[in-house]
């Protein structure tokens, strides 16, 4: 079983509340949070793309990094960890996006792998005016899939000539081509982005869940698909790691963001206008739901518990990998290295 670091890329991180821990997405936690996963046998980082923050008092997104720009530098100071960054292809032309790859997986020594993202958050794109119609919430895929061949072709022969409904390409050229392959990895989880990553992807990276024979059941889709396009797709599942002394004190620190979560920006997120009607039942809905966690399945207790959680989800077949998110980078990172690990690993 992979260890995998959702990188503090994004403005406070992966928990809406006032109280949690809050931090700017600077170089240096960057750099901090990816050594330190280096350090105690991680074994691969993500980086997100994310071009629009949430509206609300704890101002969640609003600063980012450049996802690529990331891993260039990244690349440079690591010297084990698989890194994933992230394209949008809605921002970015499919020969770009291979020339970046190349590049940085020539600075890293073969250890890039490219985040597909097809691109569903309106938001983002209608801001710099580039969403291309509501048709794209039903076609994202196909376009994605276009997209996924071209740089697959760049990387393969050095050329393209693809023309497909979105692109077109007239004797593109790549130079130089990649020394070692690049691996593609994806987060689609319906049906069709299912389809997606089993016909183009090394890895699914898909919300988990808590129990293993439901886990089970959800990796099995992803399993037939891959199997009837004849291919391997193993399966990054995320989860929400709360580490603390004890199985209580992990529970309280999560009660404690749900009591003061940012329910303007949590309400707003599930497309619910917050102070605009009956804001007493708007705070019950979104109290009794995780959506201030981003929904994300949550493993939370000591680090017996959380190891013991962990150990029984990475031993479900077709799970390859466990994708993790933490809620301080400056501290979290280290002590789950240094309590966990040590009891994954044994």
């Amino acid at each position: 079983m992979k260890l995998g670091l959702a990188l503090p890329t994004m403005q406070n991180g992966w928990v809406i509340s006032h109280t949690s821990p809050k931090f700017s997405p600077d170089w240096s936690l960057i750099k901090h949070a990816a050594l330190t996963a280096e350090a105690y046998d991680f074994d691969f980082l993500l980086s997100t793309v994310q071009l629009v923050g949430f509206a609300g008092p704890t101002k969640h997104f609003h600063e980012t990094a450049d996802s690529f720009a990331i891993m260039a530098g990244l690349a440079a100071v690591t010297e084990r960890l698989m890194l994933y960054g992230s394209i949008a292809t809605l921002t970015t032309p499919p020969p770009l996006a291979a020339k970046q790859a190349q590049t940085i997986s020539d600075i890293s020594g073969g250890r890039f792998g490219l985040n597909i993202v097809s691109g569903l958050e309106k938001g983002m794109y209608s801001q710099m005016g580039i969403w291309p119609g509501d048709h794209h919430f039903s076609t994202r895929y196909d376009h994605a899939t276009e997209y996924a061949t071209i740089v697959r072709e760049l990387w393969e022969t050095g050329r393209s000539d693809f023309t497909g409904q979105y692109f077109q390409m007239d004797g593109c050229h790549l130079g130089p081509t990649p020394k070692h392959p690049i691996e593609i990895v994806c987060a689609g989880q319906s049906d069709r982005g299912t389809q997606f990553c089993a016909e183009f992807g090394d890895y699914q990276l898909a919300i988990g869940k808590l129990d293993p024979d439901e886990m089970r059941q959800w990796n099995d889709r992803l399993q037939k698909a891959t199997a009837a396009a004849g291919r391997r797709c193993g399966m990054h599942a995320l989860y929400t790691i709360v580490l603390r002394d004890t199985d209580a004190e992990a529970e309280e620190a999560i009660e404690d963001w749900r009591s003061n979560q940012d329910y303007e920006t949590v309400a707003g997120l599930a497309g619910r206008e917050y102070g605009d009607g009956d804001d007493a039942a708007t705070k019950n809905i979104y109290y009794n739901s995780d959506t201030f966690m981003l929904s994300f399945p949550t493993i939370a207790g000591s680090a017996e518990t959380v190891a013991e959680k962990l150990r029984a989800l990475g031993a479900v077949e077709g799970v390859s990998g466990i994708l993790m998110t933490f809620q301080d980078y400056r501290t979290d990172v280290e002590r789950f290295g240094k309590e966990v690990v040590p009891l994954l690993r044994s």
